[in-house]
Order: structure tokens, then sequence, then C-alpha cells
């Protein structure tokens, strides 16, 4: 008989959001894709400690590139400019939001599973 390492049991249980008729998994940050997410997260959290209009618009442009580059890992065609013409304010920011908590999530896993 011999031993399997489950590595699903890693994968954690869907979360999705549908924007524009995409449906977006944000449970699963795909490894290809995993250090760009982590430098625009930590870009975000820079930005996220200077004040005035120009670091909002920096913060914003942040947000639209991060739901950009996890999104158009599965749906090439939802790149910066798709995000800025067919999706508001309102709409990003939860998916923003939730691809970031994913990024730690899985930092937490990995870090959890290696104890074992």
């Amino acid at each position: 008989m011999s031993n399997i390492i489950d590595l699903d049991a890693l994968r954690p249980e869907p979360k999705k959001f549908k924007i524009n008729g995409h449906v977006i998994d944000v449970s699963f940050i795909p490894l290809g894709i995993t250090f760009d997410i982590d430098d625009i997260v930590r870009e975000l959290a820079e930005v996220g400690t200077l004040s005035g209009k120009e670091a909002e618009k920096k913060a914003f442009d942040l947000t639209v590139r991060l739901c950009s580059v996890f999104c158009s890992h599965s749906y090439p065609e939802m790149t910066d400019n798709w995000f800025l013409e067919n999706t508001s304010p309102q709409q990003i920011k939860p998916l923003a939001e939730a691809i970031s908590k994913s990024l730690t999530n899985d930092y937490k896993i990995v870090e959890d599973y290696s104890k074992n």
C-alpha cells in the first residue's frame, strides 16, 4: 500500500464572483501569477500610508491592475482597459479585497501545512 499525500486538501473552498458575465473564483491564485499579485498587494499597502489625490489615483490604478492580473489569467480579455470600461468602483473593490485576502490565506495555508 502506498502513502499518498493529498495536495488537493490545500486548495480552499471556491469563492466566486460574477462580473459582466464572467465567473471568477478568487479562492485560488495560480502559482504563475502569485508573485505578480503579491507585488501589487504590497504596493497597495504602501500607498495606503499616503494621502491626497495622487495617492487615491495610484491606489485606484493598482486596484484595477490587481483585478486585471488576476482575472486575465482565466479571461485574457479582462485587461486594465476592460475593467475601466466595464466596471464600477463598487464592483472592483470587493473583488480586489477578496483577491488580497486569498493571497494572505494561501500563504497561511502553506505555512500551516509546512509545520505538519
